[in-house]
């Protein structure tokens, strides 16, 4: 069950980060004090104590539920706003990213080990690559198709139809690899199925997809963003729209998908994209009319839930503790140099292993809860 972020959890787990931070910042600036670093331990202990707080905050705050009815709303919205920056995920990719290279920093102390030198040279690379990586989710969080379908609600008109936001759903497609004899690969979907009012004949309901926001980091963005409209906005009803220049769309996309949005009556927006089997009865039918916006309406995206979730985040977490323990004995002075050294290098593969196995779980089993979707499954010809 997703629970409701909250100005508790918000801040006790924005302190944490913090705390994190300045232990990270300390062991890099100060590298060659003396043990024992308690300029670091102190904000890691610190760190600990706010984020078993936001633990137990997130678990106490009350669970995201259906949002009420709304009066069906007539105007389109001319402002559609972008989705909000997940600061506090930002935040964690960036201590991830500098984690190793603090902990080698750390360890290394005053120097003397070529070993130690080639540790932190590796890590500071890292470290510089992986933070030029993950510049996308400091730009917009939206795609360059669903940045247009805003401009063109700002500048005035839309194509747009009334529809109802109907199930929620999770598709799994099986197909041969082509690499040996039964493999098989199976990949996941998400979409919407958004329910016209009226239409083409025997046109059913259409297929919101996720959006495909940018490479790297910023991937599950759209998934993530479906998902809180899945939990928020079922059986509501609003208005579809896509973008008066589509065929700008169509025509450069190799999937040929177009930029769409939910409009709901509750006054927020769900970004996705449609693929050309579920839009080009609606646009290249001329089924879905071009309606003026009204610049006086504003439509927002759906607030963050909370991150954590129990069955899927405890083993990071405890991964995590591990990596900040395997630093306490050099911070402290407690082991020889070299030992140090092994010790730092440990902590830093650590804090990438706890970080790698978040994306390898990747939005499945992080944002995507069971009870909220159902699950469809495709199988390519050659499998039937």
């Amino acid at each position: 069950m997703r629970h409701r972020s909250t100005p508790v959890t918000t801040t006790l787990g924005g302190a944490a980060l913090v705390c994190t931070a300045g232990a990270l910042g300390a062991a890099v600036v100060r590298y060659d004090a003396d043990a024992p670093r308690l300029d670091v331990l102190m904000p890691l202990a610190l760190a600990a104590l706010l984020a078993g707080g936001w633990l137990v905050a997130v678990r106490s705050a009350p669970p995201v539920e259906r949002l009420p009815d709304s009066p069906a709303r007539q105007g389109i919205p001319g402002t559609l706003g972008a989705i909000r920056r997940d600061w506090g995920y930002i935040a964690a990719a960036y201590l991830t990213a500098w984690a190793p290279y603090a902990a080698a920093r750390a360890a290394y102390g005053k120097g003397g080990s070529v070993v130690g030198s080639a540790y932190c040279g590796l890590t500071l690379l890292f470290g510089v690559v992986v933070s030029l990586y993950a510049i996308g989710l400091l730009t917009g969080q939206l795609g360059a198709a669903q940045r247009m379908l805003a401009e063109d609600a700002a500048s005035g008109s839309v194509h747009a139809v009334r529809v109802r936001f109907g199930t929620a759903v999770r598709e799994e497609y099986r197909r041969p690899t082509g690499t040996g004899v039964g493999r098989i690969l199976t990949t996941s979907s998400y979409y919407v199925d958004l329910v016209p009012d009226g239409g083409p004949d025997g046109q059913g309901a259409v297929q919101l997809k996720s959006m495909y926001a940018g490479d790297n980091f910023r991937i599950p963005i759209g998934e993530k963003h479906l998902s809180y409209a899945a939990a928020q906005l079922s059986g509501h009803s609003g208005w579809l729209c896509w973008p008066t220049r589509w065929k700008d769309i169509a025509g450069t996309d190799k999937q040929r998908e177009v930029s769409a949005a939910f409009v709901a009556d509750t006054g927020h927006v769900v970004w996705g994209q449609m693929a050309e089997q579920d839009w080009e009865p609606w646009l290249r039918g001329e089924a879905a009319p071009v309606r003026e916006t009204d610049s006086g309406l504003t439509a927002e995206p759906l607030p963050h839930p909370s991150r954590f979730r129990p069955k899927v985040h405890t083993r990071t977490l405890l991964i995590t503790v591990a990596a900040a323990l395997t630093a306490v004995p050099y911070l402290l002075g407690a082991v020889p140099y070299e030992l140090g050294l092994v010790l730092g290098a440990g902590a830093g593969f650590l804090t990438l292993a706890a970080a790698a196995r978040l994306s390898v779980i990747g939005v499945t089993k992080q944002n995507m809860d069971p009870n909220l979707w159902t699950t469809r499954t495709k199988t390519h010809p050659s499998l039937r």
